[in-house]
């Protein structure tokens, strides 16, 4: 099995439940990219997958989690969820509200910069610049809103996409 060297992302699954597809974290990594250990812990078991992602490929990435481009030596990890002010999907609002994210740039396994990228839902996503000849961009963010139950940070999930300039 081919293994990519990163950050290690946590996924849990309960009763044999295959857990990759339904985050949607992995979506665009052949398995074979893919080094998967599992770890047995009482009642279930939790992969522990070492992620690699491509320029110009959607990736999901969990807060807290990082992704790693192998070939550019750049890890992105989510740090913060600074704001979210999306008008919740149960409620009628007068402002569709946004969403800002914190992702921190490892460069040669230094961080180097925090961007702050922000989501208005409805609206084409701008480019960040970084390192001088990268962007990224901030797609999505799930789960979606609603007002009866609060939304934890380690349940956000980031839509990104990296592309050389």
């Amino acid at each position: 099995m081919k293994s990519v060297v990163s950050a290690a992302v946590i996924l849990t699954f309960i009763g044999g439940t295959n857990c990759l597809p339904s985050y949607g974290l992995l979506s665009n990594i052949k398995p074979s990219n893919i080094e998967v250990q599992s770890i047995a812990q009482s009642n279930h078991q939790q992969l522990i997958a070492r992620v690699g992602t491509t320029l110009d490929t959607p990736f999901y990435l969990r807060y807290g989690k990082t992704a790693y481009l192998p070939t550019e030596n750049i890890e992105i990890k989510f740090s913060q969820v600074i704001q979210d002010s999306r008008c919740p999907s149960d409620v009628t609002c007068i402002w569709q509200g946004q969403v800002i994210i914190g992702l921190d740039i490892i460069k040669n396994g230094q961080q180097v910069s925090t961007l702050t990228l922000t989501l208005i839902p409805g609206r084409d996503p701008l480019p960040i610049q970084f390192l001088d000849k990268y962007s990224v961009r901030f797609i999505g963010l799930s789960p979606y809103p609603k007002s009866t139950k609060a939304i934890a940070l380690k349940d956000y999930i980031a839509k990104i996409v990296v592309s050389r300039n």
